[in-house]
């Protein structure tokens, strides 16, 4: 009986009964409990039940000398073998019931916690680490910690959450691992695995000083993509990069990985590109914030101003935005005379009385507004 896995079960059964239950393990050691100052304890009457061939022991009032309360102390079963023994407190007329009911369910989860750490024995420990961190919402660092331990890492250490999506990436995923593993600039802090859409996500261990973080790390990014890039292109395999929050907590990193994806299904059509979290945190922010809210606030102006002035606004300010502000950029982009470009934007300026070239509380206003009219 796991401690750990004991403590869990008790904060869940806690949610539905106001009884206090114990968990003693197969040593008759008290190992969880709603009770926290008697955890550690060592319960006879468990013990007895571990080692004797009754299932269930009823107490009917407390024993100060062994420190065994009144109650119901039944066995838990997996596999047809006693692995410890579930305890209600109370009157045992009151509580046998409900006993009952607990030590059913708790064999049941033990049974799910077995079933899902025998699926997880397939992966090896980094590959169960990854897999916790793409697919569970309901880790604790614990959970996250013995995989660190286990492996030798860092858990503080600066990382930089890197997705990569590649075409047809099942026939080259491969030869991408095999570069990736091989590179020169890969550390042993590094982790990483492939997702269930074949994209290949990691964290990159970096050494590199707070101070000097923020304008390093791009060029940290492309130093250890480089050789992987070259390959790529010289395939003219279709590609995007998106590069999530920099971590140095574990507690994070399902949350870095989620950010990765939300930039992959919101970048766009762009292909062959860097995409960069702490470029686009306007437009993150945005999409955090709900419809009804978005509605309320620019439903009036979209309806008021039309189909044909909000087709030119959010072609004109997604090329602004895209090129930063470059107007001879963002002109080409368009495919447009940067003159046309300003005439464009005049007539946006006419209406909103804002100018984003020159005033940043109305160019965030702006890229507010399309972002809501973009908004799927």
């Amino acid at each position: 009986m796991d401690s750990i896995l004991a403590g869990k079960l008790i904060e869940r059964i806690s949610n539905f009964t106001d009884y206090n239950v114990n968990i003693m393990d197969e040593n008759g050691i008290l190992v969880a409990s709603r009770m926290k100052e008697r955890i550690g304890s060592f319960h006879e009457v468990a013990f007895d039940i571990i080692n004797g061939t009754d299932d269930t022991v009823m107490v009917d009032m407390d024993n100060p000398e062994t420190g065994v309360k009144a109650g119901v102390n039944m066995a838990i079963y997996t596999n047809k073998k006693k692995v410890g023994v579930v305890g209600v407190t109370g009157s045992p007329d009151t509580v046998l019931s409900v006993a009952k009911i607990i030590k059913m369910s708790v064999e049941v989860m033990m049974e799910y916690e077995m079933y899902k750490y025998e699926s997880m024995k397939k992966y090896n420990l980094r590959e169960q680490l990854m897999h916790l961190i793409f697919y569970n919402d309901n880790f604790e660092r614990e959970d996250l910690s013995k995989y660190f331990k286990a492996l030798n890492l860092d858990e503080e250490i600066l990382r930089i959450p890197i997705l990569i999506q590649i075409e047809n990436s099942e026939v080259y995923m491969t030869k991408v691992k095999e570069i990736l593993d091989g590179n020169k600039f890969r550390s042993r802090q590094d982790i990483g695995d492939s997702t269930k859409e074949d994209f290949i996500f990691l964290f990159k261990g970096i050494g590199c000083d707070i101070r000097n973080l923020m304008q390093d790390y791009k060029y940290l990014v492309g130093e250890y993509l480089s050789p992987l890039l070259q390959y790529i292109r010289a395939r003219h395999l279709v590609y995007n990069i998106y590069v999530g929050p920099i971590q140095n907590d574990i507690m994070y990193y399902r949350q870095a990985y989620l950010d990765c994806m939300w930039m992959q299904k919101n970048m766009g059509n762009s292909q062959n590109r860097s995409f960069y979290f702490y470029d686009y945190m306007i437009r993150y922010m945005e999409s955090r914030v709900p419809a009804s809210e978005f509605n309320a606030i620019f439903y009036m102006l979209k309806k008021e101003l039309g189909k044909k002035f909000t087709d030119n606004y959010t072609e004109t300010m997604e090329a602004l935005i895209e090129k930063d502000y470059n107007l001879a950029k963002a002109g080409n982009m368009l495919h447009i005379h940067k003159n046309t470009l300003v005439y464009r934007l005049d007539k946006i300026r006419e209406v909103l009385n804002m100018n984003p070239l020159v005033n940043n509380t109305e160019r965030e206003f702006m890229e507010c507004f399309y972002y809501y009219l973009i908004r799927k």
